[in-house]
């Protein structure tokens, strides 16, 4: 069996492959691939800016950019909490790691701020019948 370590997915982190570690943390810090390192890199050598915040070209090359790299995954919940953070009816349950959330409709007024906030659009409004 091969550790970690000594594999081909540790070559790609360069923490891993350079001592030798068998990182195990609990997620509070997740260590990068290079891939990763390098595009953080270049984003803030050649394209950093104020995202959301300026009008001139470099902002909104910036904010582009971020969008579309929050948006890898979209329709599928990655549990940011957005949603369980802005709800003003306390109407989305969490349920735990690995489980994503609940939403209590005798709760939810129908305000749409979970949708509006959620970064991969996995939160859907439909009408209700009445």
């Amino acid at each position: 069996m091969t550790l970690l370590a000594d594999s081909a997915v540790a070559a790609e982190f360069p923490l891993l492959r350079e001592t030798g570690l068998a990182y195990l943390d609990s997620a509070a810090t997740a260590q990068k691939p290079r891939a990763v390192i390098e595009t953080v890199e270049d984003f803030t050598a050649r394209h950093n800016a104020s995202v959301h915040r300026g009008v001139y070209p470099l902002a909104a090359e910036a904010s582009a950019r971020y969008e579309a790299a929050r948006c890898l995954s979209c329709g599928n919940c990655f549990e940011c909490d957005n949603c369980y953070g802005v709800c003003p009816d306390n109407a989305v349950i969490k349920l735990g790691p690995g489980k994503r959330f609940e939403f209590n409709y005798d709760y939810c007024k129908g305000c749409g701020m979970c949708v509006a906030e959620c970064p991969f659009g996995a939160i859907k409004m439909e009408a209700e019948e009445i």
